[in-house]
């Protein structure tokens, strides 16, 4: 039974009412004559609606002979019969070839997917749905060409998402998220897969131009599920299951721990640490298991109802997410709701109103590398003769000579917590006063509150190091109230049979407000939960608070045109005026045009069409801007310090930052070239497309040169040079049907190569991440700076000839076993000069591979995803190896390490004191190859259709992030690094040390719908 395994859409408008006096009865199956579950039946001006159940039959109730049932499922033409005298009526439905008449959310329109001309992904909520994740953008990993997603870890993390690689350098390179009309800024932390019909992702300038200055990293457009006439129905879903958190490494034992130490000591002429090592044999303090949960809860749960009339839609969902920490406090909880109404008044006149609103809860520590890092002999707590009886319940804890404060008793202090809640109202109105001419305008407000507390409590673990003498409470509350309203006019018209054009012209305006309260206090009576409040201390209390406002006005245009469904054309114009520009450039314009060339249409393909059913070219050009920089930035502000003069401490004042009144727009201008192809009816089908994009004026908020008189930490927004994208997309995809069998693969590949091809004065140098990454003309943005470690010495000889031309050593300090490093410029010396680049953060390629598998009711869903060519800084090598530090070290170092000529070449010698600077000299010995290979998703399902009362039920069991393949040595090859709130996204990227990592996920789910 051929088509039982698929996925039910049309499940939304199942079962009839019955009305009238005739049931007609009767079968739908295929040209093969296997019948076909799941069609939907609608009665034409009617709301009485039926599906055919598991073996193709159907039955519906009719008012009269005239009655039309139009029989429709995914993938076949729709079929209209009129009832007449027929009580037995028997279908075949013919497939339908034509997947290019699909639709596709284009900005401000929805278009046939056939007259797209520009480089737009499409995909279908029920492809995002095989996977939890609490931000959806997870779930497009691997599945679109050009699109990287990269995980973040942790409940609440948000993903980073670059399309075709980076335009700016020091901005936010988060795409543009577009929900239902309405620009939502960079994050949809707020929405759940399952509340989503399509999201569309615009890839190139002629695609998204239409969003002017918030397009310049692209723009993902988001469709949410509407109601659909017919009977009332609903849906649930549920997935619960367990992530998994495993120690990364094989952290040594009390006596492994000994060993290194003395080891260490020993290297560098001292007397043992800790004497005799065999003392300490099973006195091990397991940390990890004291503090970290093996497994941490994650539920997914949804209800929705939808249904209607002619006259009225509705669609309603409730969303529940919950994601625990892998501590004993903290975590991730959503609630979040759509409720959604369309309303048609007459042929002329259509509204609509959707309401969002949400809450969401979160905070976790973050401290759980200390659990690897702590010693372990020290114990969890002070041994009973430590204990005066008069410590608090957060001072019983022991403290650790390696300085690492006990991670234990840090968890148990946490109380850092955020409440949010939103209020998104979006509407519209509607009207088309003659054919192909529509009038509309839309609306949407939003409005949210959100409160940070945090309250550390007073505690002496030790008198010298590890204490808090009084305990503070913090809070701040931030408000926002954000508005968009747009109006469009679109005329469309078909002429002389094959001239068709589309008119779209508007304007749209944003605003977005915030205010920000915050206070401070210490010396609360005491520790309990009820005093943890701002009124409750007693001593330095401070408070203060800020607003801030910003605003855009757009002018947008859109020309689309195709003759005969060969030659297509799309031009579309937007002017943005920004509040964060002043006068002379406040108003930037953003043009695009793009052409496709439907080959397959012409005359002289027509024998070949028993094999092609699609092939199109595609070329496109267009501008977007970036204005995502800080409100205001053309005013000059004052900084507050201190500094003290004799034994009194002054406040002092300085310029913290400068206006530049001449700061202008980031640009960035792309190109694109796409061949679109199809073969066998769309069984196999896909996208080859090479694009350029080119960024101008970058924004970077760059210091003052010291020669200014300026303060170190003076600084300046400016327009600092340009940049270069260029690569390929891939997409190939093939399916097929062999009786109950039926199976999908999708490969999508995509290459990046980033250039900066000009800085605001030549020769100029832009550091991140601490002078560890460099920006340069002729390089890569960010790449990895620093020194060569070349080996190690592995012998006196090798170490005596490492000398300048006069024989004196570049490594005064080193000992046999420790890192050479590379005399780069050859000038005898090793210094800052020799400093060059050693790495990149990005990868040359990245990879998916999706398979579905369907076999009568049987399912299987399996997603990989993989990164070729980055590197990666393992932060954590100074940890895990360096004896210096007192903090714990893997297992077996003693033997890892130098410990004689040609046992390591990689690993140095355990020393104390490190004079060599094997570790405090950022060098290659921390980079190691990021490439990786990951299972994303497996997922194997059974469907039940009309069993049990209901219209479908389906259980299912997934594991996501089971696999993962790497020669990188870290935590987690997933690693974006940086902070975007900090403008070091890109100049901190690759950066991987204790980062939270993406955990293996065991998910049971279930799906019902009736």
């Amino acid at each position: 039974m051929k088509y039982k395994f698929i996925w039910l859409f049309i499940t939304m408008l199942c079962s009839a009412a019955t009305f009238g006096q005739i049931t007609v009865k009767g079968t739908v199956k295929d040209k093969g004559n296997v019948p076909i579950p799941g069609v939907n039946l609608m009665i034409k001006g009617s709301t009485s609606t039926a599906a055919t159940d598991f073996d193709g039959n159907f039955a519906i109730s009719v008012p009269n002979k005239n009655a039309q049932i139009e029989f429709s499922f995914i993938g076949f033409a729709n079929k209209t019969v009129t009832v007449g005298d027929q009580t037995l009526i028997n279908i075949i439905l013919e497939e339908s070839s034509q997947v290019l008449d699909e639709i596709v959310v284009v900005g401000y329109a929805a278009v046939k997917k056939s007259d797209v001309t520009s480089s737009i992904s499409s995909i279908k909520g029920k492809e995002l749905q095989t996977m939890t994740v609490g931000n959806v953008a997870e779930s497009l990993q691997g599945k679109v060409a050009g699109v990287q997603v990269t995980g973040q870890g942790g409940p609440g993390a948000q993903p980073r998402v670059l399309i075709r690689g980076i335009s700016t350098v020091n901005l936010n390179t988060d795409p543009l998220y577009v929900v239902d009309g309405i620009p939502m800024g960079t994050s949809i932390n707020f929405l759940s897969n399952n509340e989503i019909e399509s999201m569309e992702v615009l890839k190139d300038a002629s695609a998204s131009a239409i969003y002017g200055s918030r397009a310049s990293n692209g723009v993902i457009l988001i469709t949410t599920k509407k109601g659909k006439s017919g009977q009332t129905r609903f849906n649930f879903d549920l997935s619960s299951g367990i992530q998994m958190m495993n120690n990364p490494y094989n952290m040594a034992d009390a006596v492994g721990y000994a060993t290194i130490m003395n080891k260490a000591y020993n290297n560098s002429g001292y007397a043992d640490y800790l004497p005799n090592p065999s003392q300490y044999q099973g006195k091990t303090t397991d940390w990890w298991k004291a503090g970290i949960k093996s497994g941490a809860p994650v539920t997914n749960a949804s209800l929705g109802v939808s249904g209607g009339s002619d006259k009225h839609t509705y669609s309603i969902s409730l969303n529940y997410y919950n994601s625990e920490s892998i501590y004993e406090v903290g975590g991730w909880e959503r609630i979040t709701m759509r409720i959604n109404n369309d309303f048609k008044f007459s042929d002329k006149f259509s509204a609509g109103i959707t309401l969002n609103p949400r809450y969401e809860t979160y905070g976790a520590p973050g401290n759980w590398s200390d659990f690897d890092k702590i010693d372990p002999i020290t114990p969890v707590y002070k041994p009973a003769d430590q204990l005066t009886g008069l410590e608090n319940e957060y001072s019983i804890f022991a403290r650790s000579p390696s300085y690492v404060w006990n991670p234990v008793a840090s968890v148990k202090r946490y109380d850092d917590f955020t409440d949010q809640y939103n209020l998104n109202t979006n509407g519209y109105l509607q009207y088309t006063p003659i054919k192909g001419l529509v009038i509309r305008t839309q609306a949407s407000v939003e409005v949210g509150d959100k409160v940070r507390s945090k309250f550390t409590p007073d505690f002496i673990i030790d008198a010298a190091h590890e204490k808090a003498e009084i305990n503070t409470i913090e809070r701040w509350n931030t408000t926002n109230v954000d508005w968009t309203w747009q109006n469009t006019i679109t005329y469309s018209r078909a002429f002389a049979e094959k001239h068709n054009f589309s008119l779209m012209v508007g304007n749209t305006m944003e605003e977005y407000n915030g205010k920000d309260l915050w206070g401070y206090g210490e010396g609360v009576p005491n520790n309990t939960d009820a005093m943890r409040e701002l009124n409750a201390a007693t001593k330095n209390r401070n408070s203060g608070g800020n607003s801030w406002s910003s605003s855009l006005m757009s002018y947008i245009s859109r020309f689309s045109y195709n003759y005969d469904s060969k030659y297509y054309f799309t031009g579309t114009f937007r002017r943005d005026g920004s509040s964060k520009f002043m006068t002379n450039n406040k108003w930037a314009n953003f043009p695009s045009a793009s052409v496709s060339w439907r080959i397959l249409n012409e005359g002289f393909m027509e024998s070949t069409k028993d094999v092609l059913s699609d092939l199109r070219f595609r070329a496109g050009w267009g501008k977007v801007g970036n204005q995502g920089l800080p409100t205001a930035v053309y005013q000059s502000n004052i900084g507050q310090g201190f500094y003290p003069i004799g034994d009194v401490v002054g406040d002092t004042s300085f310029p913290s930052s400068m206006a530049n009144k001449d700061i202008k727009w980031e640009t960035v201008e792309d190109m694109s070239f796409g061949l679109d192809f199809g073969l066998w009816k769309n069984k196999l089908s896909g996208s080859l497309e090479y694009y350029q994009k080119k960024t101008k004026d970058m924004l970077f908020l760059k210091q003052f040169p010291t020669y200014s008189g300026f303060p170190d930490n003076s600084k300046i927004w400016s327009n600092v040079g340009s940049m270069q994208s260029s690569g390929i997309d891939l997409l190939v995809s093939y399916k097929d049907k062999k009786g109950d069998f039926s199976y999908g693969v999708d490969v999508t590949f995509t290459t990046v190569n980033v250039e900066m091809l000009s800085l605001s004065s030549e020769g100029e140098r832009l550091y991140g991440s601490g002078n560890r990454t460099l920006t340069i003309k002729g390089e890569e943005p960010g790449f990895f700076y620093g020194y060569v470690a070349d080996g190690l010495f592995q012998n006196q000889t090798q170490l005596n000839s490492h000398t300048d031309e006069h024989g004196t050593k570049l490594q005064p300090y080193a000992q046999v076993g420790d890192v050479r490093f590379k005399d780069v410029n050859g000038d005898g010396k090793i210094d800052e000069k020799d400093r060059t680049k050693i790495g990149s953060p990005w990868a040359d390629y990245n990879v998916g591979l999706n398979l579905n598998f369907a076999y009568k009711q049987f399912d299987l869903v399996a997603n990989f995803y993989s990164s070729i060519g980055n590197e990666i800084v393992n932060e954590n090598i100074s940890d895990l190896y360096n004896g210096a530090s007192l903090t714990n070290k893997v297992s077996g170092l003693e033997q890892m390490a130098w410990h004689g000529e040609g046992t390591s070449n990689r690993v140095p010698r355990l020393s104390k004191d490190d004079n060599n600077e094997n570790f405090t000299k950022f060098s290659s010995l921390y980079v190691e190859d990021g490439s990786f290979v990951r299972m994303k998703n497996l997922q194997v399902g059974y469907s039940f259709y009309n069993k049990f009362g209901l219209d479908k039920l389906r259980i299912s069991l997934s594991g996501q992030n089971l696999w993962t393949w790497t020669k990188y040595d870290g935590v987690d090859p997933e690693v974006a690094g940086g902070d975007p709130d900090k403008g070091d996204r890109v100049k901190g990227a690759g950066f991987g040390g204790w980062n939270y990592p993406v955990q293996p996920t065991i998910l049971m789910g279930l799906n019902v719908a009736f």
